[in-house]
């Protein structure tokens, strides 16, 4: 799903634009041109049954597989009272919350009381960090077994850290469709390393996610997408389980240098995936059935909580990668790289501000674990 760019005049730029330098010699912030770039985009489904389309249409594909015919929406408020996680969930019942996700983001303007899922707190893991380095905690107490005791309280916050993986960087060189199709898939095989084991301790079994890098036009179950098109970098798709990566936006954004930014951009669609296989998207569309009026606050933690993912992620990686001299050069990408503008209206801010999403991204890797990435229990001021 395209996002709308935080200055309505942000896509007239030229392509080519020089970067306003930056601390580290190359390229300048994505927000200075102007304006920030919104995190990677989650995409729901479309309505239409998906399209069924060739393999070689697109480059860098693998594991496409069959997809699931798109179901009618028959929900309501109190549709899901007394949401009981299961293990896994039959094909209808993610059918209907699947098609509430694209009523929730596609669907009517609803206006933001400022109602927060829960007052929580964050008590400190590790004060000798530096930067943020605490642990959200729920302080209500909701019905146990329903959706909000599911988003407070999952197993996958207990889980732990994932280890320390061997995952050398590949060279993006000129940031080609080729280059970025190896730093990719390279990058994508070490997620799928790191997460698989957490998945298999929670005692989830499903197939690793699928990986689309295109710089040609792309028929997907959550809409069609061009290169360049609106200021979506790259998403993940709940239709299908697979993610996909604009090479030419990619460029346009960071340039083939700035390596890093890759790297977040990649976990972060990688968290929307750990948000599906342990249900916590199904969840939250649950939830809202009954909360409409917190769909944005909702959104942001959603986001954050990917972009933490991605933070722990990078924590498993970054004796290897390695990115342990390049410390201050990833605060500064995980802070200005992506994110809304302080001058985005209220009613369009879905996925937390810049300053927002470098908090949550520095706080997965300083803590290393999953329990650094509760943003649905965390205090509202830290998930703007």
């Amino acid at each position: 799903m395209p996002v709308r760019p935080a200055n309505p005049h942000e896509d007239t730029a030229e392509e080519g634009q020089p970067h306003v330098s930056n601390p580290y010699g190359y390229g300048g912030r994505p927000q200075d041109r102007p304006g920030v770039l919104p995190p990677p985009q989650a995409a729901p489904w479309q309505q239409a049954p998906p399209q069924q389309y060739p393999q070689q249409q697109y480059p860098g594909a693998y594991q496409q597989g069959q997809y699931p015919q798109q179901g009618p929406y028959y929900g309501g408020p109190n549709q899901f009272n007394g949401f009981q996680p299961p293990k896994r969930k039959s094909g209808a019942v993610r059918l209907v919350l699947l098609a509430f996700v694209v009523i929730a983001f596609l669907g009517i303007t609803l206006s933001v009381l400022g109602v927060v899922l829960s007052r929580g707190s964050v008590d400190t893991a590790d004060p000798g960090e530096s930067g943020p380095s605490v642990v959200p905690t729920a302080t209500t107490k909701p019905q146990e077994g329903s959706a909000e005791d599911y988003l407070l309280n999952s197993p996958l916050y207990q889980a732990g850290s994932l280890g320390e993986l061997n995952c050398p960087a590949e060279n993006l060189g000129d940031g080609s469709l080729a280059a970025q199709k190896r730093y990719y898939e390279k990058l994508f095989g070490c997620l799928n390393d790191a997460w698989r084991p957490m998945f298999e301790k929670l005692g989830l079994q499903e197939p690793d996610p699928g990986l689309v890098v295109f710089d040609k036009p792309v028929v997907t179950p959550c809409g069609n997408f061009k290169p360049l098109s609106g200021r979506v970098l790259a998403f993940y798709c709940y239709g299908n389980a697979v993610m996909y990566t604009d090479v030419k936006q990619m460029n346009k954004a960071f340039g083939p240098k700035e390596d890093l930014a890759y790297l977040m951009t990649i976990a972060h669609e990688y968290g929307h995936h750990v948000q599906g296989v342990t249900d916590l998207v199904y969840a939250r569309a649950a939830y809202l059935q009954d909360h409409p009026e917190e769909k944005l606050e909702s959104s942001r933690r959603n986001e954050l909580q990917a972009s933490c993912f991605a933070g722990v992620f990078s924590k498993a990686i970054e004796q290897s990668y390695p990115f342990t001299n390049r410390l201050k050069e990833f605060e500064f990408q995980a802070s200005n790289s992506f994110g809304e503008s302080a001058d985005t209206p209220e009613d369009e801010r879905t996925h937390g501000l810049a300053t927002s999403q470098g908090y949550w991204i520095m706080n997965g890797l300083n803590v290393g674990e999953t329990k650094a990435c509760n943003t649905f229990a965390a205090p509202a001021n830290l998930v703007k």
